[in-house]
């Protein structure tokens, strides 16, 4: 599932704690640069040769980052101060390798089984982190999938203008980043944007 590994442990540990397998789980992800990586991305010709620009008109490619992140999922929060993983949801459209389809249909049903598994309206959400790669067609995807999902108007941003692409690091990364965003009452800023 490649960007969207670190974002599906959460989901696997849920169903885990859920179905009375475990009582809590650590999850994350780690992302290491490597020259496969680097050279795999650039024959896609997706790499930006600039600080990655997601959702600016003139974006023209991702920049890759290497990153760590964990967190710790209880079915209950303890502490008092933990915030609460409502629900998930998953999708494999397997549209093409790189590209996602281009009304963002793989995007559309991960939104809106989340929003099902969490028992939330669509109107309910204050803020998407969006996951903003900075291409030309997966930005395009997001911004067609996020306004057949919630329509205009959501506060949302993306954050990789700020740490790069971490790959399979991103969906904890930027779990991380919006639970810091929640606990602290801030939208972060689309950097380079």
């Amino acid at each position: 599932s490649a960007c969207s590994s670190s974002a599906k442990a959460f989901a696997a540990a849920a169903r885990a704690i859920a179905a009375g397998q475990c009582d809590a789980a650590v999850v994350g992800g780690v992302e290491t640069l490597c020259l496969t990586t680097l050279h795999g991305f650039a024959s896609l010709e997706l790499l930006s040769a600039q600080p990655c620009r997601p959702c600016d008109e003139a974006r023209d490619g991702i920049s890759l980052g290497e990153a760590a992140a964990f967190a710790l999922l209880e079915p209950v929060d303890r502490s008092g101060e933990a915030l609460a993983l409502l629900g998930y949801g998953e999708s494999a459209d397997a549209h093409h390798m790189s590209t996602p389809h281009p009304q963002g249909l793989g995007a559309v049903a991960a939104m809106r089984a989340a929003l099902q598994s969490a028992h939330v309206a669509a109107q309910q959400v204050d803020y998407l982190n969006l996951h903003g790669t900075g291409t030309r067609n997966n930005d395009a995807a997001e911004d067609a999938a996020v306004r057949a999902v919630f329509g205009e108007g959501l506060a949302c941003s993306a954050t990789k203008g700020w740490t790069g692409h971490t790959l399979g690091a991103a969906g904890a990364v930027e779990a991380v980043i919006t639970l810091l965003a929640l606990r602290h009452g801030f939208v972060p800023g689309t950097a380079n944007t």
